[in-house]
């Protein structure tokens, strides 16, 4: 494509230039008004001199025309992807780049986050215009089922000049019905009750009575209950155990109903304990005392309980009871009456010296086969006659006592086992400076436990074991604050304390055995750990009780993975023979999938601001018409992608107006009319 210009290159700065301009200009001015003679000559000889200054000339380009280019923003978000909405936008998108491309535009596609819950449309689509030349951009468009969450962002693209027209996804006239989330929250307290408001709401649907919604829970069985769309009501659910609890909430299918994704929402709800409540008895003052003290007052979920023994009920002293300023030990309300409300009790350094009666030990032999959990850190007095071992928690503590005891200095070491367990596991950091010595330790042999640590001659130094529902840990050693004390370089004295206090109160992330599962968008990612992280096979229930295999491979940790690809949302059931858990697959508090009919009510105000339009497919792809830059952009039944007509330079010639001799016989000539007309 060949264009033909005027420039010029003037022989002086254009400041000169404009200034003899002006100067010429009076003078001829004048000469005219004098009406002198030769004037309007010399005037013509003023304007030729400084055109011939202006040196112009001719200029030729080679230019080569540029495609319009325009922008469509794919909506692939979870709403638009349900039924045939996908195929429908990919048939929009083969169906645009046919026509676009055979009229000699171009068009670019840029797609929004498939995993994202919430859809993010004009965020992307400014990126992408302010990449495109100005000069080449036509149009934008945006191919959705108009449910999009940046809606505020798309006023920036109304001052773009540019139209944005909308194609809009799925059947405006189906019948839908779904489950709105009032307020579901995402915590709640162990056996304290948690509410979830919900509404169920109906679009396309003639009025109708209440209809049934069902209720699942994970080892429940399914409720029912008949409610009234369009009415608010409570779901009131009671957390039985730490941890994720995920409710499957599902209404009836109304008649003629195709898309059933929003039938279903699932919840989840993080559940943890208002407090743990830890017991911690002191059998006397000693160092190791002020360490338990520290590690378990820094933890903010435990709320701990002290009692320090100063004063045996047999001490000779003089003084008064009533003048005492030692609190009395209440054994009877602690160990009888409210000992079930601890989730932990600590027996540091404790002996038998007539302050706990035997029926209290009992009473706590019940307690750990129950589900409570006891951790006994021994010093000298677990070896003596009088040893907490004398008790009837003789039948649950994995230790018996030799009666000896090891006074020489070592360091404690993790045995093959403790390497591998949770609670242990991680200690011994690579390239970390040695732990320091411990110089005093309890001679004993295991009845049964996890050894986890070991001292002199791989005598066990920590260990662990369930009993019946409960479980007990001991430590042989009172000799743990020479660490928090730094004696030696120290060592991880509060993340070994605290790791098996939380073991001991059934933490899921320290159990040496869990089977664990979690949604990762369209799949379910399960997780074995295991001591041995052997390869195993778990079966996978789905919401219509389908059954499939999954093989876990063995990986690091001692922890073997698989991963599935989920069917349809709805709860998904694994076991693996022995633990089950459970994972969920759908709109998990309901927001992408919550509402999925396609509307333009969003995607209007937009269009109409920057002259675009809305269209929907299921009435066919508007005609495309290329008009003018100022013409309308859309109208009934078509959309406009406007005409750029950009180009770019491949060459420029300039040839000069007149030669220089021209221009001096030019002026000559005229000059020398100027002189004739006077000289007369």
């Amino acid at each position: 494509m060949m264009a033909l210009s005027l420039g010029f290159d003037p022989i002086f700065p254009p400041w000169v230039l404009v200034g003899l301009a002006i100067l010429f200009a009076a003078f001829s001015a004048l000469l005219l008004l004098r009406r002198a003679r030769g004037s309007l000559i010399r005037t013509l000889f003023f304007a030729a001199l400084i055109l011939a200054l202006s040196n112009p000339h001719l200029v030729q380009e080679d230019r080569t025309a540029l495609s319009d280019i325009t922008v469509a923003m794919v909506d692939r978000s979870a709403s638009n992807r349900i039924g045939d909405r996908e195929s429908e936008t990919d048939k929009a998108i083969d169906a645009l780049r046919a026509n676009i491309q055979a009229t000699g535009g171009e068009l670019r596609v840029i797609e929004s986050d498939r995993k994202a819950d919430r859809t993010e449309l004009f965020g992307p689509l400014a990126a992408a215009l302010a990449d495109v030349p100005p000069d080449r951009l036509s149009a934008a468009l945006l191919i959705t089922d108009g449910r999009i969450d940046d809606i505020s962002r798309g006023e920036a693209l109304t001052a773009a000049e540019r139209p944005i027209h909308s194609l809009l996804i799925g059947n405006r006239k189906a019948p839908d019905r779904r489950i709105e989330v009032i307020r579901a929250p995402e915590f709640g307290l162990v056996d304290r009750p948690v509410t979830i408001e919900l509404r169920i709401e109906e679009d396309n649907i003639p009025e109708s009575g209440p209809v049934a919604l069902t209720i699942r829970r994970f080892d429940k069985a399914p409720q029912q209950r008949m409610v009234m769309p369009g009415v608010p009501f409570e779901i009131t659910l009671t957390p039985e155990r730490r941890g994720e609890m995920l409710v499957d909430v599902s209404v009836e299918t109304a008649p003629d109903e195709t898309v059933l994704v929003n039938n279903r929402a699932l919840f989840s709800v993080n559940a943890v304990r208002d407090r743990l409540r830890v017991l911690l008895v002191s059998g006397e003052p000693h160092p190791g005392e002020r360490v338990w003290r520290d590690t378990l007052k820094s933890d903010p979920a435990v709320d701990l309980i002290h009692f320090t023994i100063l004063r045996l009920p047999t001490s000779q002293d003089p003084t008064p009871v009533s003048q005492l300023s030692l609190i009395p030990f209440p054994t009877e309300r602690l160990f009888s009456e409210q000992l079930e409300d601890f989730d932990l009790v600590i027996f540091d350094r404790y002996s038998l010296r007539g302050v706990l009666d035997v029926r209290y030990f009992s009473n706590l032999l019940s307690y750990v086969e129950g589900g409570g959990a006891i951790f006994v850190a021994n010093g000298p007095e677990y070896a003596e006659p009088l040893s907490i071992f004398r008790t009837p928690l003789e039948q649950v503590l994995p230790a018996s006592p030799t009666g000896t005891i090891s006074s020489t200095g070592f360091v404690p070491a993790l045995t093959e086992l403790g390497r591998r367990h949770p609670v242990t596991q991680g200690l011994e950091q690579p390239g970390a400076a040695p732990w320091g010595r411990w110089f005093r330790m309890v001679d004993n042999r295991v009845v049964d436990g996890q050894v986890l640590l070991s001292g002199p001659g791989e005598q066990p130094l920590l260990v662990l074991k369930r009993a019946g529902e409960g479980r007990i840990a001991e430590l042989m050693s009172d000799h743990v604050w020479l660490w928090a004390r730094g004696v030696e370089g120290g060592g991880p004295y509060q993340e070994l304390l605290r790791r098996s206090v939380h073991w001991l109160m059934k933490e899921p992330d320290l159990e040496e055995k869990a089977l664990s599962a979690r949604s990762d968008g369209e799949d379910i990612i399960v997780e074995r750990r295991s001591l041995s992280g052997e390869q195993a096979t778990v079966t996978v229930t789905g919401p219509d009780g389908s059954e499939r295999t999954l093989m876990l491979n063995p990986g690091a940790n001692g922890i073997a993975e698989g991963r599935l690809l989920a069917t349809e949302a709805g709860l998904y059931r694994i076991s693996d023979g022995e633990d089950e858990t459970v994972a969920g697959i759908g709109p998990v508090g309901g927001h992408e999938l919550s509402r999925i009919m396609p509307t333009d009510q969003i995607v209007r105000d937009v269009a109409q601001k920057t002259g675009g339009g809305t269209f929907w497919l299921e009435d066919g792809l508007p005609d495309i018409r290329h008009p003018s830059k100022q013409a309308t952009a859309a109208g009934n039944g078509w959309m406009g992608l406007p005409q750029r007509r950009a180009s770019r330079i491949e060459d420029i010639a300039q040839t000069a107006l007149l030669p220089a001799w021209a221009w001096a016989a030019l002026l000559a000539g005229l000059l020398a009319l100027t002189w004739r007309k006077e000289s007369r």
